[in-house]
């Protein structure tokens, strides 16, 4: 009888403190995931392939001025682009031409000579992720 009374006094104290405590969420707060982008090939068709060596991904934020142009140049490994602000263009030596605007994505062109340029009238904001290679460069410069 002493166990079962210790146990019965245990619960009717303990309930009016859980009762009192603080609120606690047991449960996450709800969360949206949206893909921006998913791809099998380059905006002009450039098939995927990862170049040897240690995988290595890399993430950057380019900000260019209006009128600014890159010099002709490749990747030689898979891309995808988002653009913050601003205006995109790119051109390949072949004539294929894309433009992108803020808030949209588009995966880069692999092995394809091309060159991109801030065609607006303000600052352009883009994020470039890569998965390459250590050591190898991103981007090559093509002649």
């Amino acid at each position: 009888m002493p166990r079962f009374l210790l146990l019965a006094l245990t619960v009717v104290v303990s309930i009016p403190i859980v009762a009192c405590s603080p609120k606690r969420k047991t449960s996450l707060e709800p969360v949206e995931v949206a893909t921006l982008i998913s791809a099998t090939e380059s905006w002009n068709g450039d098939s995927f392939k990862y170049p040897r060596g240690q995988a290595e991904m890399k993430l950057e934020k380019i900000t260019a001025q209006p009128g600014f142009k890159t010099p002709l140049h490749l990747h030689p490994q898979p891309g995808i682009i988002y653009v913050q602000k601003g205006n995109l263009y790119c051109e390949t030596t072949e004539g294929k031409s894309l433009t992108v605007e803020a808030g949209e994505s588009f995966a880069s062109s692999q092995d394809t000579v091309h060159y991109c340029e801030n065609n607006g009238d303000e600052e352009m904001v883009v994020f470039v992720a890569s998965a390459g290679a250590k050591g190898k460069k991103t981007t090559v410069p093509s002649e």
